[in-house]
């Protein structure tokens, strides 16, 4: 009875220390990601180029106007709540060409790297290995929109204490627009990236091709043939590289500069531009919708995924 009763508590302990096998994969896969050189050296250069950018682009719209013959120039702050509507689709480009690197590849790799049939092989439940290996590229992916968010922040604050009349970035409107344009994209661009290149894990490189021609497409291409043309409303709030929708947003802060008659009335035109809060109604929502239903996506992926890699082939 004794010796019934300690194998039982035995196993019992064995089973509470064993972690939860979507823990596990996760854990084997953030600790690949975190053994990687390439991936921190991508993540390295794309903090920096994400800098260099957001300095590149801190005078975001150039306004100037003629008042008795003089001419009176300023400019709009890149990363003030303004400004961002023009530079912030730019930086999203950048980071997007990057996620489809680190999350199409998370079930194909497998394949490639032989292992598929000894994964295989394991008690592994299917549903755990997929979505382990989501969950952990979309970490991966959110921390490189975290650098983003750091350099947007760190670089909007260097520039207020060496530039003039530059104005520190606001918080409130910072996280707002980085959470609507950019959090969306990254869950929206790594899950649809992962659902693809897990249903066609032998295409992964075409499937990372066309993820970034049709982002280029939506996000500069399109734009610029549109020209001074309305979009249509729909479009506005459903774009989900953003770019339309800061086209969208930016009528709102259009000023007449023939009222300006001195520099003290277009320093506070500035001004007003750079603090007013961009209209999240109509676009936020639809925005987080689309990474929702990206979720999805990858729902559909897990549970068309096939253990035997003749149905891969």
């Amino acid at each position: 009875m004794n010796s019934t009763a300690l194998t039982s508590t035995g196993k019992l302990t064995r089973a509470i220390q064993r972690p939860h096998p979507l823990t596990r994969v996760m854990t084997w896969e953030l600790r690949r990601f975190c053994a990687s050189r390439l991936f921190w050296l991508q993540a390295l250069g794309f903090f920096c180029f994400s800098l260099f950018l957001t300095w590149a682009l801190h005078a975001s719209e150039g306004l100037a106007t003629v008042s008795n013959n003089v001419q009176i120039s300023g400019f709009v702050a890149g990363t003030s709540a303004g400004g961002l509507l023009r530079t912030l689709p730019t930086v999203l480009v950048v980071l997007v060409l990057l996620l489809p690197f680190v999350t199409a590849d998370g079930v194909s790799r497998d394949l490639s790297r032989r292992t598929h049939e000894l994964l295989m092989t394991t008690a592994l439940p299917t549903w755990a290995y997929v979505w382990g290996r989501y969950l952990a590229g979309l970490v991966m992916s959110l921390g490189l929109a975290l650098l983003l968010l750091a350099s947007i922040l760190g670089m909007g604050g260097l520039l207020h204490l060496t530039v003039a009349d530059y104005p520190l970035p606001q918080i409130s409107a910072v996280l707002l627009l980085w959470v609507g344009m950019v959090v969306s994209a990254t869950v929206l661009v790594s899950s649809f990236g992962f659902a693809l290149g897990t249903l066609l894990p032998r295409r992964t490189t075409l499937v990372k091709i066309v993820i970034l021609l049709g982002w280029i497409m939506g996000a500069v291409i399109l734009p610029r043939g549109l020209g001074k043309t309305t979009p249509p409303a729909w479009y506005v709030n459903w774009d989900p590289t953003s770019a339309i929708t800061a086209l969208g947003m930016l009528p709102q802060y259009s000023f007449d500069l023939r009222a300006v008659t001195s520099a003290a009335q277009l320093q506070q035109l500035i001004l007003t531009i750079e603090n007013k809060m961009p209209d999240l109604a109509g676009w936020f929502a639809p925005h987080l919708l689309l990474a929702g239903f990206s979720l999805v996506l990858v729902l559909v992926a897990a549970l068309a995924f096939k253990r035997s890699r003749d149905v891969l082939n």
